[in-house]
């Protein structure tokens, strides 16, 4: 079986276990790996060895080996690095045999290779004994998709904004997207690791929140200093748990203002780093009411809330964040 990992879910279930990965998108091939290896443990593998380009040579005696069980009485997964060059012999010929016939072997197969034709017979014989995973670059919509799922721990009454918002601001850059992904995970389940876990934040929120998180960015740029502080209140009262993606939200503002006002061009700049066209002047106009010297204090601010939501310091997160709010209004 071939599938694109985007695709993943619809095959794993039913795959034999023998995996091959491929294609140009790490970021997808590392979280392939993760699900392969987590439908293996569901399966009862727990022991891996892994053989790399130079011991490769190792793979058929390694599989004769422990044909009639590991060491310690286990299922066991061998996984080949393939780092470079073309899939070599010692890897192909073990599609000679029935690899299927080996219950307690798995063997994933990781290779550099960005395409891979299936026309060769020992290709056919692994297409049809294993299940070929190709990881692709995403187009638009895909993005979207993959973001939404891994950002499940958003809650789902402005998940659909974050989604759009990364996309956006990396569209094709899934390293990008991913180190934004990991930012705010860590805020999520830091603030509240005393609190509740993950799927109790999720399923905690309430939707009655008179604004989105989202629409403090425009208050804050427009200069609107009463409406944002009023976002503020009305998020504490309905949704306690907005405070990791507030903080996300003006670490943005100040860090993106910080470094386009030090660029020769500002807007162009924005244009480069996510923004939107349509936020490029409000971006520009905050810019006018700030000095660089007041956006880097900014920075430090964003760094204590982040320590007050988290209980690391004696401070109010709430107060400290409208105390910052205030000082981003006009002069």
């Amino acid at each position: 079986m071939k599938c694109e990992a985007i695709n993943l879910g619809k095959y794993l279930d039913k795959s034999p276990n023998i995996f091959f990965i491929f294609g140009s998108e790490v970021i997808l091939k590392n979280h392939v790996k993760s699900r392969v290896l987590k439908t293996l443990s569901l399966r009862g593998f727990m022991e891996k060895i892994t053989l790399n380009d130079e011991n490769f040579k190792e793979v058929k005696s390694t599989i004769a080996a422990n044909a009639g069980g590991s060491l310690f009485g286990s299922k066991l997964i061998i996984e080949l690095r393939h780092g470079a060059g073309k899939i070599p012999e010692a890897i192909s010929e073990i599609f000679n045999d029935d690899l299927n016939q080996y219950e307690n072997i798995s063997i994933i197969i990781n290779s550099h290779l960005d395409k891979l034709s299936l026309v060769s017979k020992w290709a056919k014989q692994m297409e049809a004994s294993s299940l070929v995973i190709e990881c692709k670059k995403l187009k638009s919509f895909e993005e979207q998709i993959w973001l939404k799922k891994n950002l499940s721990f958003i809650p789902d009454n402005y998940r659909s904004d974050v989604v759009k918002l990364l996309s956006e601001m990396n569209s094709g850059n899934l390293v990008a997207q991913q180190n934004e992904i990991e930012l705010l995970k860590l805020l999520y389940l830091d603030s509240n690791q005393d609190k509740k876990d993950l799927s109790d934040i999720t399923n905690h929120m309430i939707n009655s929140a008179e604004f989105s998180p989202f629409e403090l960015e425009d208050a804050i740029l427009q200069g609107q200093t009463r409406k944002a502080l009023k976002i503020v209140k009305s998020l504490r009262k309905a949704d306690s748990y907005s405070g990791p993606l507030l903080i996300w939200i003006m670490g943005k503002i100040t860090s993106l203002a910080s470094l386009a006002s030090r660029d020769k061009s500002p807007q162009i700049y924005l244009k480069d780093n996510g923004v939107w066209q349509s936020k490029i002047n409000d971006y520009l106009s905050f810019m006018k009411n700030q000095t660089k010297e007041d956006l880097e204090l900014m920075q430090k601010s964003i760094y204590d809330l982040e320590l007050s939501l988290k209980g690391l310091i004696k401070k109010d997160f709430w107060i400290e964040l409208e105390s910052l709010i205030c000082k981003l209004g006009p002069n």
